[in-house]
């Protein structure tokens, strides 16, 4: 979920400004104290020491200096034992076989969390941490790589309004949404289906306050956990996408250890009688990153930069989070585009024409076709998304059709780790699918560059990274469980089969619901 900030009132209708909704929510909250605790596991362990079982880690959870719990990892590294010390000599006398238990015996904590990439999950557990997880499973996001989108494919719910609260709207030919249907939850239908998501005025301090904004989530959070005894519960963190946003990697292996430390945790506590489910929407940039202000930009270029369509020159930029896209309303989409690519910052201007999406870059453009269950790719002037030479590889391999279709499954699974991944049907979907009311431009912005509400310039100067585009870094998000390894790779609307195939259960659960 992208850097939120407020739009200006339009007309008779005010809506709160995001200055006036951090100050109620620092008055409403911040003065109402921090983390109590949830994180209570211990940092580091006392020792860890080789054994015949595998490598073994000690633990003092009581904060008396002594050996309490103990985990052992087997060959594949993961932690399949626990044991705890009941006699008090501080050796472990009672075993657990984590991998014994099965998914319909245990409860199920799954936590979501708002932009975190998948090569940093990699990279932190293959430094040995989150190790009672199975290896993290590739989820490719949504084009754009947006939180309402993602989750509305994660969660099976209704598609939303926009890619954002803020969309156009071509019927009633006028901006709607902003800051009221924001603060209300109106697009984000998936969150019916959690059990713990903080209050909405919370969003904004997420990005401003992350660290503290993110041990308040946890500590609401745990009450949760501890008040609800559904068999299921569901939890979104919104200050994951903000301490990424204000601190870029530093941020996420910050939630990372706070992930690890409180599975570790809920794991000792149950004597393992917990499955452990966590995944994100969409992954981050981790590039700094300098807005750029389309409203300036296509004013100078002659445009009636305006709030409704009238006339063949005018445009509406749709401006609300800050993020590494930006979409338009226009009557003269080709024109819009061409304009849009003379900035630096851009490095596709995408739209649709006729049956076809369109990619543009200065020198080239490429056209996605779709029949059925097949895309087409055609490209003039050079090769926009670098399919071509996969292409020629699938088409040597008997995978493309004589009018040059490939099978979607075939082009998705050959673009799950490409520099765009799974572009064809991302960006079919971006103008078919993802949302009720599509824009008509959407420019993909070059690496150091976002777009979005101007107000967000009283606190950022720039932003550490942000999300939203094409790229593989923003584009590919992650899903591990503590009860089985999930396949790869993975789409996000692919993600309740995959859990349903885990837990032997329904997904989603609706909140308090028991999970059967």
């Amino acid at each position: 979920m992208g850097l939120v900030t407020a739009h200006p009132a339009r007309g008779k209708r005010r809506v709160p400004s995001c200055r006036a909704v951090v100050l109620l929510g620092v008055a409403a909250l911040i003065g109402t104290g921090g983390c109590a605790g949830p994180l209570q596991f211990p940092a580091a362990p006392l020792l860890e020491k080789e054994t015949a079982a595998g490598l073994v880690s000690v633990y003092d959870t009581t904060g008396d200096r002594r050996a309490d719990f103990f985990t052992t990892r087997g060959p594949d590294g993961r932690i399949t034992r626990i044991a705890y010390d009941t006699t008090g000599d501080a050796a472990a006398d009672s075993f657990v076989h984590l991998d014994e238990l099965a998914f319909a015996d245990c409860r199920h904590v799954v936590l979501v969390l708002d932009g975190v990439p998948l090569d940093l999950v990699k990279k932190f557990r293959d430094g040995g941490r989150l190790r009672l997880f199975h290896p993290p499973s590739r989820v490719v996001s949504t084009y754009p790589a947006m939180t309402d989108v993602a989750l509305a494919d994660v969660f099976r719910s209704t598609k939303p309004l926009g890619y954002e609260s803020l969309y156009y709207d071509h019927r009633a030919e006028r901006l709607r949404g902003g800051n009221s249907d924001y603060l209300s939850m109106k697009n984000e239908a998936w969150a019916r289906h959690a059990d713990y998501r903080a209050g909405t005025v919370l969003d904004p301090l997420a990005y401003l306050y992350p660290h503290w904004a993110f041990d308040r989530e946890l500590e609401d959070f745990d009450k949760v956990l501890a008040r609800r005894d559904s068999k299921t519960v569901v939890a979104y963190f919104v200050s994951t996408a903000g301490l990424a946003t204000r601190d870029g990697a530093a941020g996420i292996e910050k939630v990372l250890d706070a992930v690890d430390r409180l599975a570790l945790r809920l794991v000792a506590e149950s004597r393992g009688l917990v499955k452990i489910t966590v995944l994100s929407d969409h992954g981050h940039t981790l590039a700094r990153c300098e807005r750029i202000d389309f409203r300036r930009f296509l004013a100078d270029k002659g445009w009636r930069v305006a709030d409704r369509l009238q006339g063949p020159k005018d445009v509406v930029p749709i401006e609300f989070g800050l993020i590494t896209y930006a979409s338009f309303a226009t009557r003269d989409r080709q024109v819009l585009a061409a304009d849009l690519l003379q900035h630096p910052g851009v490095r596709f201007a995408i739209y649709q024409d006729g049956g076809d999406v369109v990619v543009r870059t200065r020198d080239a453009e490429a056209r996605i076709q779709k029949g059925g269950e097949r895309y087409r790719y055609e490209a003039t002037g050079g090769d926009p998304l670098e399919l071509l030479p996969i292409l020629e590889r699938l088409r040597s391999e008997g995978k493309m059709d004589a009018d040059g279709f490939v099978a979607d499954r075939d082009l998705f699974l050959a673009t799950a780790d490409h520099a765009y991944p799974d572009a064809a049907d991302r960006l079919w979907r971006a103008f078919s699918t993802a949302a009720e009311n599509v824009p008509d431009v959407i420019a993909d912005l070059q690496a150091g560059y976002y777009a979005g509400a101007a107000q967000r310039a009283l606190w950022f100067d720039s932003a550490a990274s942000t999300h939203g585009d094409l790229e593989r870094l923003s584009s590919t998000a992650f899903i591990m469980s503590t009860g089985g390894r999930l396949p790869e790779p993975l789409r996000s609307r692919d993600v309740p089969e995959a859990l349903e195939r885990l837990t032997g259960g329904p997904w989603p659960v609706l909140p308090g619901g028991n999970g059967k």
